[in-house]
């Protein structure tokens, strides 16, 4: 009964971090805006507003089904379930401090934002760096083959991301590597789940 309790959760999780990649694409058919040079928060303002909206919504959905499901599973560090709970929340307040557009002054909204957004990068970061060494002997091969070769992704375009936040290249591809971070990072914690939700109830 536990077991299938935790595949379920696994499931509705992946189901959910589906659809955060399905209006992650949305979202650029929305907005005049760079995807090379300007973030994706930039989203949050204009006419893409309810979009970004609905795709912040399905994060929290989709991080609150896997730290659920993490939780229960007792494989896993505890950090890593607390951390998928932070973010969880924290999409709360990006959508609630507007981000500043790219070449406004800045502002303390924009800062408030800029600052809920890195602590959301950061712990999907951990949350990720933490399951991935129990994650490799636990779903189907496929799935480990794809979580080891993303986990590189995720780690190179977040370090991007912060060489970006503190180098002149953030006015020319930050909103690229930002883009590839939150892909990336998503559709990990997505075949994570999914490859969960598969694995024999033996293997769990």
């Amino acid at each position: 009964m536990r077991e299938s309790r935790m595949s379920s959760l696994y499931l509705v999780s992946a189901l959910a971090y589906l659809a955060v990649i399905v209006l992650f694409a949305a979202l650029h058919l929305r907005g005049d805006y760079s995807p090379i040079r300007q973030a994706l928060s930039d989203y949050g303002i204009g006419p893409s507003h309810p979009l970004f909206v609905s795709y912040a919504v399905a994060g929290i959905a989709a991080s609150s089904l896997l730290a659920a499901a993490v939780l229960q599973d007792g494989r896993f560090t505890l950090r890593a379930g607390l951390c998928l709970l932070g973010m969880a929340a924290l999409p709360l307040g990006v959508v609630a401090y507007p981000t500043d557009i790219e070449g406004e002054p800045s502002s303390r909204t924009g800062r408030l934002h800029l600052a809920f957004a890195v602590a959301n990068f950061a712990l999907a970061y951990i949350a990720i760096d933490d399951l991935f060494p129990d994650a490799e002997s636990l779903p189907p091969t496929a799935f480990r083959h794809l979580l080891g070769a993303l986990y590189w992704v995720v780690t190179a375009s977040l370090l991007g991301v912060a060489v970006c936040l503190v180098h002149a290249l953030r006015h020319r591809i930050f909103g690229l590597l930002e883009r590839l971070y939150l892909f990336s990072s998503a559709l990990w914690l997505g075949l994570f789940a999914l490859g969960m939700a598969l694995a024999p109830h033996g293997a769990q």
